[in-house]
């Protein structure tokens, strides 16, 4: 019998490499990093890594051998050396020497860039009745279009491999997963039952990952068989998700995992403490407006606002608006930048961010326009009416230096509060041309006595900021204490009757308070950074 057995596979073996198969061209090449750099189908062990950019840009690689069953899909990733890839895959099932383009095309995705790595992650889906012995695969990519398996143009690269098909296993995985009532921190996962007997239930496993579970993966979750959807918690806002089901059939046997399904979560009312550095400029909880004013308030999605580099130092990190009228540039605008929505309603917070203003496009000190203005305002009713916080203008424009605003929120309960900054150019068309910046936006648990909050200009100098090991202070000669703390307002230091130098070395890399008590009762607070 087992001779029987050897006999038909070569037989089978040989019928497949007996073919003539066109041999894919891409003109363009591979060598840009259009290429299938590596292969992988977890699932069932198979790796086909770092193989760069074949010669030709095809790669005969059918002395592989990839074990595959019927009715059983496989989550594979595809690694690239550049962006917008395309990747398909077909197997002959009938053995005719062509991939028919849509009847026997097993797999599909496109690329995705997390972090540094360029990947398209998907699903082999093999079909039911899928013939089962040996056979050939081919694995198209294709730069910005669609891989044909005969393909002629572009950039991209193709691999041949060989899959041996099994029988459908007798515990198939379930199918057709779907995502819906998705909200900032929930959502409900449904999909549909195999044909067969699922006798214990489901397990599903989630992830902000897309890289697919090993089989020996914990779940994340579980079902019993009657349930074909569950809801997904403690889930993060504005985050991709990955999820995958597996069916328990009995205690002894696992189906492989599911295709994944894919979601993001939407906005949520943030509950704080809540900091946001502007280190890839705002998402899509944060919105923009260019029309309308804090009396009338904003209409529109686009604004002024843009990122850039903390007072004009590099290009990104903060958000600013350039804020100029002249007789080429006559008409006036209206720029909102507003924040997600918040739930202050358990009392007690505060609101800090970091301003500055320079010359327009350089780093040199500025000054407002006659009729230039920006203002930071807040709204209880979730943007429909808004209260005016702080206003700068020509009369009090800020230093090119790192100022800090704090205010004290006792008095704004609402759980629907947002916040926002407006600004304008007005319609005097006078020399001056500013930026304005924001960076380092935070609503916290205020720990700070009122008579700090909308401090007016600092008269004591706090540098280097950031600092390494030693903080220097201005008029040293007017501070009674000096105190340290974090973010959260936990104590760290007390230094009374300080000198100009404060030696500060043996404090963590971070973001620190530091609490001028001046000898004429008065208090000023300075954020600063330890590198």
């Amino acid at each position: 019998m087992k001779k029987l057995l050897s006999v038909s596979l070569f037989s089978l073996a040989l019928s497949v490499s007996a073919q003539s198969y066109c041999v894919p061209d891409f003109p363009s090449g591979c060598s840009y990093g259009d290429q299938i750099d590596s292969f992988s189908i977890p699932g069932v062990g198979f790796s086909h890594a770092d193989t760069g950019c074949s010669s030709g840009s095809y790669g005969d690689y059918t002395a592989q051998t990839i074990n595959l069953n019927a009715g059983v899909s496989y989550p594979f990733t595809v690694t690239h050396g550049f962006s917008t890839q395309n990747v398909k895959m077909w197997i002959d099932l009938n053995d005719d020497g062509t991939f028919d383009e849509t009847t026997e095309l097993v797999a599909e995705g496109s690329s995705a860039t997390v972090g540094t790595v360029i990947s398209t992650n998907g699903s082999i889906t093999i079909p039911a009745a899928a013939p089962v012995g040996v056979h050939r695969m081919r694995v198209a990519d294709r730069y910005s279009s669609q891989p044909i398996p005969c393909n002629a143009n572009g950039y991209g690269e193709a691999h041949d491999y060989t899959v041996n098909i099994g029988a459908a296993p007798s515990c198939l995985s379930p199918s057709n997963l779907s995502i819906s009532a998705i909200t900032g921190n929930t959502a409900t996962l449904s999909w549909t039952a195999p044909s067969s007997t699922v006798g214990v239930g489901y397990e599903y496993y989630i992830s902000s990952s897309n890289t697919a579970p090993l089989n020996t993966a914990t779940a994340s979750g579980s079902v019993p068989s009657s349930v074909v959807s569950t809801s997904l918690s403690n889930l993060s806002p504005i985050t991709n998700y990955y999820v995958w089901v597996r069916s328990v059939c009995s205690s002894t046997e696992k189906s492989g995992w599911s295709a994944s399904a894919t979601f993001k979560t939407i906005c949520a009312t943030v509950v704080p403490n809540f900091t946001f550095d502007f280190s890839s400029g705002i998402n899509e909880c944060w919105s923009e407006a260019d029309s309308g004013t804090p009396a009338t308030s904003p209409s529109g999605t686009y604004s002024s606002w843009y990122e850039n580099g903390f007072l004009n130092n590099g290009y990104t990190g903060a958000m600013k608006v350039n804020i100029y009228t002249s007789s080429f540039f006559p008409t006036p605008f209206d720029a909102w930048l507003i924040t997600p929505t918040f739930n202050l309603s358990a009392g007690g917070y505060r609101v800090t961010f970091d301003y500055g203003l320079t010359e327009g496009f350089d780093t040199a000190a500025g000054n407002l326009g006659s009729d230039d203005l920006v203002q930071f305002v807040v709204s209880q009713d979730g943007g429909m009416t808004w209260t005016v916080l702080k206003t700068w203008d020509t009369n009090n424009s800020p230093s090119n230096n790192t100022n800090q605003y704090s205010f004290n929120l006792a008095n704004y309960n609402s759980a629907n509060t947002k916040f926002a900054f407006y600004a304008t150019n007005g319609t005097v068309a006078d020399a001056s041309d500013v930026d304005f910046f924001v960076d380092n936006f935070v609503v916290e648990q205020n720990v700070l006595s009122t008579s700090e909050t909308g401090a007016a200009k600092n008269t004591v100098k706090v540098y280097p900021n950031p600092f390494s090991e030693v903080l220097n202070i201005s008029n040293a000669a007017d501070v009674k204490n000096v105190l340290v703390t974090d973010v959260s307002g936990r104590l760290l230091k007390t230094l009374a009757n300080p000198g100009s130098t404060l030696q500060l070395g043996d404090l963590k890399q971070g973001i620190y308070l530091i609490i001028l008590e001046m000898k004429d009762g008065s208090r000023q607070t300075v954020k600063t950074i330890k590198k």
